[in-house]
């Protein structure tokens, strides 16, 4: 028997992605028992009113206070609230493209190899081993929170969320089941290095930030990501390869 799974997904706003997210996880799930795990921090798009339509989705409200992230505490309730052993963590701008994401990541898992995921390689100051699983497909178990599994900032600015995770089964002399990003052509648009795909799950990036912070994108890629050069195109890319009407 397959091992069932919670899906969890953080959002705020971006109701075309957490649309195609919902609409793919189930084109991609298989023959196994699941639910879609939706924390929604104050969406005003559409997003909420959809997502309560749908019957494999609970919808959990958790609105932003302030201009702090915490996304990590975010995903953190979202694990607590779930019904399954086994944890799915999706960014919402992310989604399965592969029939094997699961086969490759959760059914895997075990004592042994308590995390899984896609391997983001950074040199931040408080991770001495310059990799970790990134928390747009992470995959672990639910009995490990607070304990193997951290998925909030607990070191500051020294880590990037879920970084912890990482660091502490690494440290525990435990295995990890990683696998690498890689430029996803299929969707090529505006950037060469963005889009991605690792381990049959796609990742846009960038999208979330474009709706909040596109001034900082802006100068990190050197105007190469915005919502004209590279949200827009994208969405419209999607759209013509998934024939979806939204």
């Amino acid at each position: 028997m397959l091992r069932p799974v919670s899906v969890l997904t953080v959002t705020n706003g971006g109701y075309f992605f957490v649309r195609l997210l919902v609409e793919k996880v189930r084109e991609f799930i298989g023959d196994r028992q699941y639910e879609i795990v939706v924390v929604d921090r104050g969406s005003r798009d559409g997003t909420v009113e959809w997502l309560k339509q749908q019957p494999d989705v609970v919808l959990i409200k958790k609105r932003q206070w302030g201009s702090r992230h915490n996304h990590g505490e975010a995903a953190e309730l979202g694990v607590k609230k779930a019904k399954y052993e086994a944890i799915v963590l999706l960014d919402s701008d992310a989604h399965p493209m592969q029939a094997d994401w699961l086969a490759l990541t959760v059914d895997k898992m075990d004592a042994a190899h308590p995390l899984a995921g896609a391997i983001f390689r950074d040199k931040h100051e408080g991770n001495p081993y310059g990799w970790f699983i990134h928390p747009h497909f992470m995959t672990f178990f639910k009995s490990d929170m607070e304990k193997l599994i951290i998925l909030r900032k607990v070191r500051g600015h020294t880590t990037d969320t879920g970084e912890e995770a990482t660091i502490r089964v690494l440290d525990a002399g435990r295995e990890i089941l990683g696998y690498p990003l890689e430029f996803c052509t299929q969707f090529a648009v505006g950037h060469p290095r963005v889009p991605t795909v690792s381990a049959g799950v796609f990742h846009a990036w960038y999208v979330t930030r474009l709706f909040k912070e596109q001034s900082t994108v802006d100068r990190e890629t050197g105007g190469a990501v915005t919502r004209e050069n590279y949200m827009h195109p994208l969405q419209e890319l999607l759209r013509k390869t998934y024939n979806l009407n939204y």
